[in-house]
């Protein structure tokens, strides 16, 4: 019961719709207006140093959104973290962990080398980027403990908040909002009648920067609605960008390195993220012919059955090979045996003028 109220929610929170007088969607709307006036009145106890803000003795750099949702956090937050190595310093990644295990303190992921917790002990995110062994990643609910263990643990000189826009508890030097291109605030409303977790135009107040998302290949020459709404704020352009994570060779065949391998190929897709339609277009896109889409819910775990299931599906369907994405991957036995290839696909963002954000990063840095 629970799962289908979920989905209606879900449902009703992502489209336009007007709320007939004592109707679900009334409720929500009626709900919205609650959490609304709540987030507004928790960040007046913030601002008025009701509530007191901590401080790391390092720079902090946020990366969040103001709808519920996928727009490209955590991609921006291993750009960031490589953009930064690139620069000579030491980032390290703080998450919340969401949808794990660790429900009190922090722990550490990965070190940039070795890997110590799992995705159902650390999340989906965390464990993806620290499978990277790129960089740090460090979970826990409270970003400043967190933050405390990685200065002790891994001795970083910067820290990246993952999703930390609305973690206002702790101050941070750069605050990176990003908003969808073509739906930068969702239906509108609050949550859950809609997607916004906070009201937009006080949030864009506290904003450093907009980093635009999912943009289309050529930008419009008129301005963006988020421009018109904070004319005061830079605004970056950005696109995903799929890559090819790894490519899991089944039992007759050789691996490939690039992602065009699949043109022409009979696939057959299995994801659990918040948008599986996107990874389905993606896929599409890269001239796959696609035989089926196994879809699960965001942050499902999968189990033996769920793989034999998929694994199966390949098989009858004649299937050349199988796809998933790498946040999926991050959920996966790392010793499955595949019946047929597996490609995992990645997302990289790409900015249409990446010097110019660089610039601004440096400058608000001064590095």
């Amino acid at each position: 019961m629970f799962k289908a109220l979920e989905k209606k929610i879900i449902q009703v929170s992502g489209q336009q719709f007007q709320p007939a007088a004592f109707s679900f969607e009334g409720l929500l709307v009626a709900a919205s207006f609650l959490y609304g006036a709540g987030t507004v009145f928790r960040n007046r106890l913030y601002r008025s140093g009701c509530l007191e803000q901590k401080s790391l003795p390092c720079p902090v750099i946020s990366v969040g959104n103001i709808t519920a949702g996928g727009t490209g956090k955590t991609p921006m937050a291993i750009y960031l973290a490589d953009l930064l190595t690139r620069l000579g310093r030491k980032p390290v990644v703080i998450s919340r962990g969401y949808k794990g295990r660790l429900k009190k303190g922090a722990a550490v992921v990965g070190n940039g080398y070795d890997l110590f917790l799992d995705a159902d002990q650390a999340g989906d995110e965390p464990h993806m980027m620290a499978r990277m062994k790129q960089f740090g990643v460090v979970v826990g609910k409270n970003r400043y403990h967190a933050g405390l263990l990685a200065l002790d643990r891994l001795s970083p000189d910067i820290m990246l908040l993952d999703d930390g826009f609305q973690h206002i508890r702790l101050k941070r030097n750069i605050d990176l909002l990003l908003m969808d291109h073509d739906q930068p605030f969702g239906n509108g409303r609050m949550l859950p009648a809609g997607r916004l977790r906070e009201p937009a135009a006080r949030a864009l107040v506290r904003a450093h920067a907009v980093i635009l998302t999912r943009c289309p290949d050529i930008i419009p020459r008129k301005p963006h609605p988020v421009s018109c709404l904070a004319p005061h704020l830079p605004v970056f352009y950005t696109r995903h960008q799929p890559f090819l994570y790894t490519w899991i060779s089944g039992p007759d065949s050789k691996p490939h390195t690039r992602l065009d391998s699949l043109k022409g190929l009979c696939v057959v897709l299995f994801s659990g993220i918040s948008d599986n339609q996107s990874f389905y277009r993606t896929i599409q896109n890269l001239g796959a012919r696609i035989l089926d889409h196994l879809e699960f819910a965001d942050h499902y775990r999968y189990k033996g059955a769920d793989i034999r299931k998929i694994q199966d599906r390949a098989v009858s369907l004649g299937a050349d090979m199988l796809v998933t994405t790498q946040k999926d991957w991050a959920k996966l036995d790392p010793g499955e045996k595949w019946m047929k290839d597996l490609a995992v696909v990645g997302v990289q963002l790409v900015f249409s003028k990446e010097k110019r954000f660089q610039s601004f990063i440096t400058s608000r840095l001064h590095i």
